[in-house]
């Protein structure tokens, strides 16, 4: 079996990129419902707006600061090395 050359690779993903884009762009090219079919939404206020979006804004930076602090643990510092040599009176070897 050949391997796949890098134009084929180039090729193939340019291919995919493009069906991609035109089934994803497809929803945009549909005509909007007219009269009654689509009623008018009430527009929102400042207030609605503020909320909407600085309250998401806000949310997500205390969801992601609860998380750091969940997560969050302090690093294991081992002790300094001692000058000390151990010895041990045993000589058989130690089986693993």
């Amino acid at each position: 079996m050949d391997t796949m050359k890098t134009p084929a690779r180039v090729l193939g993903f340019v291919l995919a990129t493009v069906v991609m884009f035109v089934a994803g762009s497809g929803a945009a090219f549909a005509d909007a419902p007219t009269g009654s079919a689509w009623p008018e939404a009430a527009d929102r206020g400042r207030l609605d707006n503020i909320v909407l979006f600085g309250g998401a804004t806000v949310g997500l930076f205390i969801v992601v600061v609860l998380f750091a602090l969940l997560t969050a643990r302090r690093n294991y510092v081992p002790p300094a090395p001692s000058t000390e040599l151990e010895t041990t009176s045993d000589t058989t070897p130690a089986h693993h």
